[in-house]
């Protein structure tokens, strides 16, 4: 669990040395793009630009692995049941129901919609790995700052990203107790109080760090405002790689609307 949390390195790549305010605004608008596609072969596409910018961005196959376990299970879910619950399409082709045995039936624009949201999810979740493994967490939200993100969202933003760490140690802490005092996980009812007790000792911990927190920003003069003393600069090719990535995109969206 904790593996799975440890922000990722930023070697040097091509994506690495682009400015991070247009880099940032750039896998804004594929992100939104992206989520927006409604055919098949545009969905592809957009999945195979976010597989060059991951390439681009030199990004881990094995961290990019080992992050997409945590999204492979919802994905297998609906791939499954889609297309035996989703209505079928009684379009220009009269398509329905098709019987597979006794009361389940498929849907072939089920397995369709199953499809496309396995493509788009995947090229979503490629793109924001893209953008974690070629920009420091901290870069990219002083980036925000800088295109004008309301100040609160980028703290509370920085703030979760700093504490989610923390907490995560403290539940590994709290499970390491555990198991040393002989518990084991077992569907008896003492084991849910126990799980409902952990849960309720994180809550009251993490509450009691935020206070804390507070009261330090509080002391330290902290008004609500972003400040940085990063100074990003623009060049030629930051403008073309803004323009490449968001056109690319923008082009899918267009091509699926005209066709």
């Amino acid at each position: 669990m904790t593996s799975l949390l440890t922000p990722l390195s930023c070697p040097d790549s091509l994506l690495y040395r682009f400015d991070p305010r247009w880099k940032l605004a750039a896998l804004f608008i594929a992100l939104v793009t992206t989520a927006c596609l409604q055919s098949l072969p545009a969905a592809a596409s957009a999945l195979l630009g976010a597989g060059i910018l991951a390439v681009l961005g030199r990004l881990p196959p094995r961290a990019y692995l080992d992050r997409l376990k945590i999204l492979l299970p919802a994905l297998v879910l609906f791939t499954i049941f889609l297309p035996f619950v989703a209505p079928p399409d009684l379009g220009s082709q009269g398509e329905g129901w098709q019987p597979v045995w006794g009361p389940i039936r498929f849907s072939s624009a089920g397995l369709r919609l199953a499809v496309l949201f396995t493509l788009k999810a995947l090229a979503i979740f490629t793109i924001a790995l893209a953008l974690t493994a070629s920009t420091p967490m901290n870069t990219t939200l002083q980036a925000a700052a800088s295109l004008r993100v309301p100040g609160r969202l980028v703290h509370l933003a920085m703030l979760t990203h700093r504490y989610l760490f923390l907490f995560a140690a403290e539940l590994n802490r709290l499970r390491l107790a555990l198991r040393v005092r002989g518990y084991r996980n077992r569907p008896t009812m003492h084991c849910y109080r126990t799980i409902g007790n952990v849960a309720g000792t994180l809550l009251v911990r993490s509450s009691e760090r935020g206070e804390r927190v507070a009261q330090a920003m509080r002391c330290r003069g902290f008004d609500g405002r972003f400040r940085s003393l990063a100074e990003f600069r623009t060049r030629l090719a930051d403008v073309v790689g803004f323009i490449v990535i968001a056109g690319g995109y923008g082009a899918l969206l267009a091509w699926e609307i005209l066709r």
